[in-house]
């Protein structure tokens, strides 16, 4: 099959083209003008140079292509305003299935995020692709919601198979730019980020990719499916660091309410003094005390998937870390020893 990927360069892009590759596929790699290479060097795609925000880059790339999957976005959690996050999520969306249409492709997989489908206050619940996020306050979260459902309702009006992808907190290798991910490895491990009463859901990367070229021939239209590993609280995950590593990192021992009222405060103290906060008061009320705990069963029975475990997720993060010098020297050669 000949594949359109948006986003081809970034973390997930690089290895989704690796895999449509490797399985025989032909790869057009949608790329912007200036993008950083370095995740495609070596690998066998066509660059199509464009921005996903332009209509005609976007009707030119996807010419010939029997498949588009779409993964260009802006991915970070603190943002200067909400419309830097959310227009591109939205009109690339749009972009994306106007080329579509316009080019007789009727299959397009679509990147969203388990922040399109929330998180709960009970650890014993397990969400599914039938939730959504109805209370979101942080602009990217806030982006992934309305870009789905807009990608959604695009798909219908055009008459395309629409398979929605949600990942939970992706990490691994080929991550050049430091996703927020990734950077929650990375902050814990330096000293500078700390570990806070609630719970996440980790992926491999890879798995992630896997998923996205099985949705190329699985999936059913108009479903959301969630790419998931190990539910695991986030103190947890530091105590594994630990034994990993040697680094405990630093634990927030406050409930939900004491720690949105200490990031209330931190972000107007940093707005106060011009400097970027370690964290915000709308990022923290979509993850203090709340368990982005996922149901993936349905997801791993369609692809065929078999998640790599928490403990080899985090290997892979804390591996490229210290491979792109990104860890403290000290943290590094703990590592590394």
């Amino acid at each position: 099959m000949k594949v359109l990927v948006t986003g081809a360069n970034g973390h997930i892009g690089a290895h989704v083209c690796r895999q449509l590759l490797e399985q025989g596929h032909t790869v057009n790699a949608m790329v912007r003008p200036n993008a950083d290479l370095q995740g495609l060097e070596g690998v066998g795609v066509t660059l199509c140079r464009g921005d996903v925000m332009n209509p005609q880059d976007v009707m030119a790339a996807a010419k010939g292509n029997e498949a588009i999957i779409h993964l260009a976005a802006v991915y970070k959690t603190i943002a200067k305003t909400a419309e830097e996050i959310v227009e591109p999520a939205v009109q690339g969306a749009k972009n994306v299935f106007a080329a579509a249409a316009a080019n007789g492709i009727k299959r397009v997989v679509y990147t969203s995020s388990v922040a399109s489908v929330g998180f709960s206050y009970d650890p014993n619940e397990l969400r599914t692709g039938d939730d959504w996020n109805n209370d979101a306050h942080n602009p990217y979260y806030v982006a992934k919601t309305q870009s789905e459902k807009t990608a959604q309702a695009l798909a219908k009006e055009h008459g395309i198979h629409l398979v929605v992808i949600c990942p939970a907190i992706v990490l691994g290798p080929l991550d050049y730019r430091i996703t927020p991910s990734n950077q929650l490895v990375k902050d814990w491990l330096n000293g500078i980020g700390q570990t806070y009463k609630g719970g996440l859901n980790l992926v491999d990367v890879r798995d992630v990719a896997a998923a996205h070229v099985a949705a190329l021939t699985h999936g059913e239209n108009g479903r959301r499916y969630i790419i998931g590993g190990e539910n695991i609280e986030v103190g947890e995950i530091g105590r594994r660091l630990k034994a990993m590593t040697g680094i405990k990192p630093m634990h927030l021992p406050t409930g939900r309410g004491l720690t949105l009222w200490t990031a209330k405060w931190v972000e107007r103290l940093c707005k106060l003094i011009g400097v970027k906060p370690p964290f915000t008061y709308d990022l923290v009320y979509e993850v203090a005390e709340r368990y982005a705990y996922f149901n993936t069963d349905e997801t791993n029975t369609t692809f065929g998937l078999q998640p790599r475990k928490a403990d080899e997720a985090l290997k892979g993060a804390i591996d490229w870390l210290a491979e792109r010098n990104e860890l403290k020297p000290k943290v590094a050669s703990r590592v590394k020893g």
